[in-house]
C-alpha cells in the first residue's frame, strides 16, 4: 500500500530530538519537490488548445480561378498568424484543410461531406459562385449542420447556413451607378453576359428592369458578337460601361470598345480579376478601368486591418496584397473571433458564435440582424500595375 508523506516534520519528529529533526531535514531535502505534497504542489494541467476545422474547396479552373487564389492566399495568412500567437490568445487553433473542388457540383458536394466527416471539419470556407447554390441546399450537410462562411461569391441568395461577409452582385451594380451619378455620369450602358446573369442576378427580374428604368437604357446582352454588342453601346456614346460578367468578358468587350475609339469608364464588378483584366486589354488601353471592391482595398493604407494584412501578406507569403486577399483575410479574421466567443463545441454554440457583431481592425461585419454581414461597395480605378488606386 502506498504511503503518503507527512507534511510537517514536527508531526513525526519529537520537538525534544534536534539530532532526529535533522536527519529528517536531510532525507527530506534528498526528495523531489512533488513527493513532499503532490496533492498541495501539483499544478493544474494546462488544457488543450480547442481548435476549429475550416474546409477550404477552391475553384482553381473555373472562371473566378484567379481570384480563388488570392482568397485563400488572405485567409491563410490571417489563420497563420492565429496560430502562431498560441493558446494564450484565446483564439481556437485554425486547422484549415485546403481541397481543389471538383468542378462537377454533385462531386464537390462529396468532397464536402468528407470535409465534414472524415476531417471534422466545422465549416466550409470561401465558396465561389459555381459551386454555392449546390452546396447551400446539399440536405447531407444541413444534416450534418455544416456551415458555409465568407463565401467568395456574390450570389444572392436566401439560405439560412450561408454567411456572407460582402454584399452581392445586384448591390454592387445599384452602388456603382448610385456612385457615377454623383461623378455627374448620367448616360451609362449596361453590358451583361447571358450565363452571369442567370446564375448571379436573375436576367428579365423586377430588379432588372428596375435598373434599366434607373439608368435609362435596355441592358445590351453579350451573347453571340462581342463586336456587335460593342458597335451597339459605343453608338450610344455613354460615358461609362458597367459589365455584368466575369474577367473574359469585361476583357473582351473593353478590346472590342476600344476598337470603335470608345474609352469612356469600363466599369466591372468583383467577379472581375484587375490583374487579369489589365492584362486582356493590354498596358496601352487608353479608357478608365474601374471594378467594385466589396471590401476596402490596400489603398485604403489608413485602416488597421489593411495595414495589419499587408504586413502579413509580406510576413507569411511574401507577396502583394490585393482587394481579394484583404476580402479573404477579413472573412477569416471574423470566423476567427467569432469562433473565440464559442462556449462549447457543436453546430448549434457556432451559430450562436456566429451571429455577432465583431470589428476586424476599423472595417466591422454585422450579423445581429441577419446573414449578410456587410454591404460595403465602392468604385476604385485600376492603375496600369493592376492593382486599385484611391478614387
Amino acid at each position: 500500500m502506498r504511503q503518503t508523506l507527512p507534511l510537517s516534520i514536527s508531526s513525526c519528529v519529537p520537538a525534544a530530538d534536534p539530532g532526529a529533526r535533522r536527519r529528517a531535514l536531510r532525507v527530506l531535502g534528498a526528495l523531489p519537490l512533488a513527493a513532499l505534497a503532490p496533492e498541495a504542489l501539483a499544478q493544474p494541467a494546462t488544457p488543450a488548445r480547442r481548435q476549429l476545422v475550416v474546409g477550404h474547396l477552391v475553384d482553381r479552373i473555373g472562371p473566378q480561378a484567379d481570384l480563388a487564389r488570392d482568397y485563400v492566399a488572405g485567409a491563410k495568412v490571417l489563420f497563420d498568424a492565429v496560430n502562431a500567437a498560441g493558446a494564450a490568445s484565446g483564439t481556437p487553433r485554425i486547422v484549415h484543410v485546403i481541397r481543389d473542388a471538383d468542378p462537377n457540383p454533385r462531386g464537390a458536394v462529396a468532397q464536402a461531406v468528407a470535409l465534414a466527416d472524415n476531417e471534422r471539419a466545422d465549416v466550409l470556407f470561401g465558396i465561389g459562385d459555381t459551386l454555392l447554390p449546390t452546396l447551400a441546399n446539399a440536405p447531407e450537410l444541413a444534416r450534418r449542420g455544416v456551415q458555409l462562411v465568407a463565401p467568395l461569391s456574390g450570389l444572392a441568395l436566401a439560405a439560412d447556413n450561408v454567411w456572407f461577409t460582402r454584399a452581392d452582385y445586384q448591390a454592387e451594380i445599384d452602388a456603382a451607378v448610385r456612385q457615377l451619378h454623383s461623378y455627374g455620369l448620367r448616360n451609362i450602358a449596361l453590358a451583361v453576359s447571358p450565363d452571369f446573369a442567370a446564375g448571379a442576378l436573375g436576367a428579365g427580374t423586377p430588379w432588372l428592369a428596375r435598373l434599366e428604368k434607373d439608368i435609362g437604357t435596355r441592358a445590351v446582352p453579350l451573347a453571340g458578337s462581342i463586336d456587335d454588342s460593342a458597335r451597339r453601346i459605343a453608338a450610344a456614346r455613354p460615358g461609362a460601361v458597367i459589365v455584368a460578367g466575369d474577367t473574359l468578358a469585361y476583357g473582351s468587350l473593353g478590346r472590342a470598345l476600344a476598337a470603335r475609339n470608345w474609352y469612356g469608364f469600363l466599369v466591372g464588378l468583383s467577379a472581375v480579376s484587375p490583374s487579369s483584366a489589365r492584362e486582356i486589354l493590354g498596358a496601352g488601353y487608353a479608357g478608365g478601368m474601374v471594378v467594385t471592391q466589396i471590401a476596402p482595398g490596400p489603398q485604403e493604407s489608413t485602416l488597421r486591418v489593411v495595414k495589419e494584412h499587408v504586413a502579413r501578406m509580406k510576413q507569411y507569403l511574401d507577396e502583394p496584397a490585393s482587394p481579394v486577399t484583404l476580402a479573404g483575410y477579413i472573412g477569416a479574421a471574423w470566423l476567427a473571433r467569432a469562433a473565440t466567443a464559442m462556449k462549447a463545441p457543436g453546430p448549434a454554440e457556432l451559430r450562436r458564435a456566429l451571429q455577432a457583431r465583431v470589428d476586424v481592425g476599423d472595417f466591422t461585419l454585422d450579423f445581429t440582424r441577419g446573414l449578410r454581414g456587410s454591404q460595403y461597395v465602392q468604385l476604385a480605378p485600376i492603375g496600369k500595375s493592376g492593382l486599385p488606386q484611391r478614387a
